[in-house]
């Protein structure tokens, strides 16, 4: 059965939903299709016998060019950038039919737990400001919009089309996977007093820590402002504390040994390599002896598992707008873990699938750190 969005005040109301659910079903049959076709090229150049790691690697200059010279995957190409951008087109189009009714709630929301800090000079990281992320018009940064929701709009309901409802019908599936299957399971006996997610976007990932740490003071910081506001306005309509902060998760206002519990959700494959070994460096220093970090991102692209996935991740780079998928292997994590001063012993990379609640959920790569 399809996951539905749960439509919370915030969700802008389509003045076509049913066009919404054609658009997910084009998206998810042409996935299908796009994955046939690459696994047809894939054989015609490799044959059907499954080669050696060692093998793969050296064919696969002469493999890549194959795929890329192809006139049909050329065609899939363009057609994956228009299907992205069509999306994006359509709830730009439900926001801009009910902005004034998101406004309100938005500001019907402004009091109440929790807190929102906004840095108006905050200096954002120069790798952030190169692409528009998703192909999602303006970036999750978009500087044009000066106080309002919008772009956590955007965001929030473009996120749930474009998984095809694989994060669950509040796209927090990735919070409640590292609850469910890493904290519950490896580290029941903790209890956080003070949790901080990095790179939180609206709050998604960021609520699951909320409800299942009630005595915690959670805190969610990210770049973009309308993100915040949105994330803010959208807890509270949940009915959750949570402290958003505007601030660079590479390096944070907060003083040394802040949080107990330090996470981040589809965050490592957005950033470059060097972000990524600050990031693991200041969770270290933000963390309390015995403190834990748990970065969870997707395997598909930092694990790609086949030929086929390897170069869908690959091209993601540019049909796709996502510049920095292949800027560190997955083996490079624990050297970035060493580097930032958590024991080796104290280090791992787990494999997870999705979430239980989501239906056809991608599977997760979960690196967590435990501080001596």
């Amino acid at each position: 059965m399809a996951v539905r969005q749960y439509r919370h005040p915030l969700i802008p109301r389509a003045r076509a939903p049913e066009h919404e659910q054609a658009l997910m079903e084009t998206s998810k049959t042409f996935r299908a299709s796009f994955q046939q076709l690459l696994q047809r090229r894939i054989g015609e150049v490799l044959g059907d016998v499954a080669l050696p790691a060692s093998e793969l690697r050296r064919r696969w200059p002469e493999l890549r060019r194959q795929l890329d010279t192809c006139p049909r995957i050329q065609a899939a190409h363009q057609r994956r950038a228009a299907i992205q951008d069509q999306l994006w087109a359509t709830v730009k189009a439900a926001i801009a039919g009910d902005r004034q009714r998101l406004e309100a709630v938005a500001h019907s929301q402004r009091r109440g737990p929790g807190s929102l800090q906004l840095t108006a000079d905050l200096v954002i990281p120069s790798h952030q400001l190169k692409a528009d992320i998703h192909r999602m018009p303006g970036g999750y940064l978009n500087a044009q919009e000066e106080d309002g929701v919008v772009t956590g709009a955007l965001y929030d309901h473009g996120v749930f089309l474009y998984g095809q409802g694989w994060f669950g019908p509040l796209n927090d599936a990735p919070g409640r996977t590292v609850i469910e299957q890493v904290l519950a399971c490896d580290h029941a006996g903790l209890r956080p007093r003070r949790i901080l997610d990095l790179g939180c976007g609206a709050g998604h990932s960021t609520l699951p820590y909320a409800a299942a740490f009630p005595e915690a003071e959670v805190w969610g910081i990210d770049l973009g402002a309308s993100l915040l506001r949105y994330a803010s306005a959208r807890a509270r309509l949940l009915d959750h504390a949570v402290h958003f902060v505007q601030q660079d998760a590479e390096r944070t206002g907060f003083g040394d040994r802040s949080f107990d519990l330090i996470v981040s959700h589809i965050l490592l494959h957005e950033i470059p390599a060097a972000a990524r070994r600050r990031l693991f460096a200041e969770a270290h220093r933000l963390l309390r002896p015995q403190g834990l970090m748990v970065h969870l991102d997707s395997a598909r692209f930092l694990r790609p598992s086949t030929p086929a996935a390897r170069y869908f991740r690959d091209t993601e780079v540019w049909v796709n707008s996502e510049p920095y998928l292949a800027s560190s292997p997955d083996h490079a994590f624990a050297s970035y873990a060493l580097e930032a001063g958590f024991a080796p012993d104290r280090f791992q990379v787990q494999e997870l699938p999705g979430h239980t609640g989501a239906g056809g959920s991608p599977h997760w790569l979960a690196f967590c750190a435990r501080k001596c």
